[in-house]
């Protein structure tokens, strides 16, 4: 019996001086990098030559390209191939299976925000569908010098995501108004109409009585909290309208879009509705003077030769009227529409900016600075806006719309579309950078997506506004990654793409049925939230429900009474549940650790000798970690046998 336990010791003294080696020895970490390979592994990868896209974001050339509002279909000049330069490619297994590993860790170590959010941050990207969202993801690292599927943009890093709804009362598919509606004042409603419940008659202006519902943008105003909007679309359009307005119809934006037959009944048009109704909002940006001023006043942008005036009948301009109600109320305010106006503004000195930077909507971003007066970027446009609504020390919520995505795809202009997405990305980064996650929810999203698709098989890499690189279709001409369900890009010939520049700003993206102007799509879209309780912003949710989501963690609306309670001395962690890995007939379980948070993990790369946990086990890249003093109480233990 002693010698059997003589035996025993001594060999646990040989593994504690083995122990004792691998814990003073220089561990060599495993590799760990932040960058997916840009590059399938050479002996995967098939050699093309392949289209490329600009590799900056604005315009190569210096003169004014071709407007956009142009009905070609094509630009005949021919692309330049290149190949896209290899970058160093770990080994595929070892390497995702580290990523993989790691990116499980970042998930488990992920805790929930619980805080009151004292300032809401709300982007809309119009139309911004998934597979806009990834199109533009690939372009984004294409025009960085990658392959671009690896790549990932600023909101994509958010740790919430979740799909939302967008089916409206009356139609599977919905339109920028009645999702606007369900997503700022928490109620569904018809197609075309803006702050009504379902009660309202589209176009009927008796019916508006007893149907307005207020937005999150009025729940945050009495709670005295700062508000603002800015949009690259007209200020009176359908997102931005139904934080502040209640109309049966979308299209009133001025006086004289109203029927004469409507005018009697008491109905007030978009534009004199925020002037009249919502001047308390503190920043208001976007497009569209002509709705604010008279048939018979110039807008300032243009020249005599190009003259353009106003669309009011009234002879009012209600720019000049929001200007006098500031001054009555003793406001410090400012009133802007040009870009050197802009930049003039010192956050400091204004607490309530009226900019209108364009006679309708602005300026879609490649062209932007050939603006004739200057734009703003919507990314300038948010950081002035955080600047001057962050005074308030109430907080404040910020609607912030990238409106232009959904006009570029309504005219199958993929190419543009995309642009207008990263753009509306750089301002979302920008908010990230100015904002702390602690107080500051933020939440981006589409109202409603396209019938925009990305198929084809075309090899990793090839440029996403390109050809596919891998055969061709049935009537043996090539075809784009990106094309259209429906649109003006039909043509009852297919045109053969051999010598186009389909990478154009102008191309019309094919589509598979002939329309004026492509539609929305019905599909579900991808909602991105950080910050407090952006852990609520999950799963399938219907529409409405982002409203009363954001106003929950800001304490603002009806749902008011957590906001009393004290806050909780450590915020609490997501619940988490040990890894269960089926095993094999045989197979020895894998080891287990206990973590921070006492949960129970299973850890690659690690393995059990003499019953204590090591980690860096055979076949690992690090080395073993054995518990020394675990190794001594069994020791002590045997002894005393």
């Amino acid at each position: 019996m002693f010698g059997t336990r003589k035996t025993v010791i001594l060999c646990l003294l040989e593994f504690l001086i083995v122990a004792v080696h691998c814990q003073t020895s220089p561990a060599q970490p495993a590799e760990v990098t932040n960058n997916i390979p840009t590059q399938l592994p050479t002996e995967q990868r098939t050699p093309t030559t392949t289209t490329t896209t600009s590799t900056t974001t604005t315009p190569t050339t210096t003169t004014k390209p071709t407007p956009t509002t142009t009905t070609s279909t094509t630009s005949t000049t021919t692309p330049t191939t290149t190949t896209p330069q290899p970058t160093a490619e770990p080994h595929p297994k070892d390497y995702w299976m580290r990523r993989g590993q790691d990116e499980l860790l970042q998930a488990l170590q992920a805790k929930i925000n619980t805080n009151v959010a004292k300032n809401v941050i709300l982007f809309i990207g119009d139309g911004m569908g998934v597979t806009t969202t990834t199109a533009a993801r690939i372009l984004k690292g294409q025009k960085e010098g990658r392959t671009g599927e690896e790549s990932i943009l600023s909101f994509e890093r958010f740790p919430h995501l979740g799909l939302s709804k967008v089916y409206s009362i009356d139609r599977q598919v919905p339109d920028s108004a009645d999702t606007a509606t369900s997503f700022l004042c928490g109620v569904k409603s018809k197609t075309g109409t803006l702050g009504m419940d379902a009660s309202v008659r589209r176009g009927d202006c008796s019916s508006e009585a007893g149907a307005a519902v207020d937005s999150i943008i009025q729940w945050s105003e009495r709670a005295d909290k700062s508000t603002g909007i800015v949009t690259t679309a007209r200020i009176t359009h359908a997102t931005p309208a139904a934080g502040y307005a209640h109309s049966a119809e979308r299209n009133w934006e001025f006086d004289g879009a109203i029927p004469s037959n409507q005018r009697f009944s008491g109905c007030k048009d978009i534009a004199r509705q925020l002037i009249n109704h919502a001047s308390d909002i503190e920043v208001i940006m976007g497009g569209g003077r002509r709705n604010f001023i008279s048939t018979s006043e110039s807008d300032p942008e243009y020249s005599s030769s190009r003259r353009r005036v106003g669309r009011r009948t009234e002879n009012t301009s209600l720019i000049e009227v929001w200007q006098e109600i500031k001054k009555l109320e003793g406001k410090r305010y400012k009133y802007v529409w040009n870009k050197t106006e802009f930049d003039m503004i010192n956050p400091q000195e204004v607490d309530y900016l009226f900019g209108l930077f364009a006679w309708s909507h602005m300026k879609y971003e490649v062209d932007r600075q050939y603006d004739i007066a200057g734009e703003p970027s919507l990314e300038e446009m948010t950081q002035k806006a955080i600047e001057i609504l962050r005074k308030n020390q109430n907080g404040y919520f910020l609607l912030a719309e990238g409106g232009r995505i959904d006009h570029a795809h309504h005219s199958s202009k993929a190419g543009i579309a995309l642009e207008e997405t990263l753009a509306f990305e750089r301002a979302v980064a920008k908010a990230v950078e100015m904002t702390n996650e602690e107080d500051t929810l933020i939440v981006v999203m589409a109202d409603h997506s396209h019938v925009f698709t990305i198929g084809g098989y075309a090899s990793r890499g090839n440029p996403i506004l390109g050809v596919t690189d891998i055969g061709r279709a049935r009537d043996r001409k090539p075809f784009t990654t990106l094309a259209y369900g429906n649109g003006p890009g039909w043509r009852s010939v297919r045109e053969n793409l051999e010598n186009v520049n389909t990478a154009d700003h102008d191309y019309r993206f094919q589509s598979a049925v002939p329309l004026r102007s492509e539609t929305h799509s019905g599909e579900d879209v991808a909602v991105y939230a950080r910050g407090p309780m952006s852990h609520l912003f999950n799963g399938v949710m219907e529409q409405y429900y982002i409203a009363h989501a954001m106003a929950y963690a800001s304490c603002v609306g009806q749902n008011k009474d957590h906001c009393n309670l004290p806050p909780p001395t450590e915020s609490p962690t997501r619940p988490r549940q040990p890894i269960n890995v089926p095993q094999t007939p045989g197979q020895q379980p894998k080891p287990s650790i206990q973590t921070e948070e006492g949960v129970v993990s299973e850890v690659p790369g690690q393995a059990v000798e003499g019953g204590v946990l090591c980690q860096g086990a055979t076949g690992g890249t690090g080395t073993k970690e054995c518990s020394v003093f675990g190794i001594f109480i069994a020791i002590v233990t045997l002894l005393t046998l």
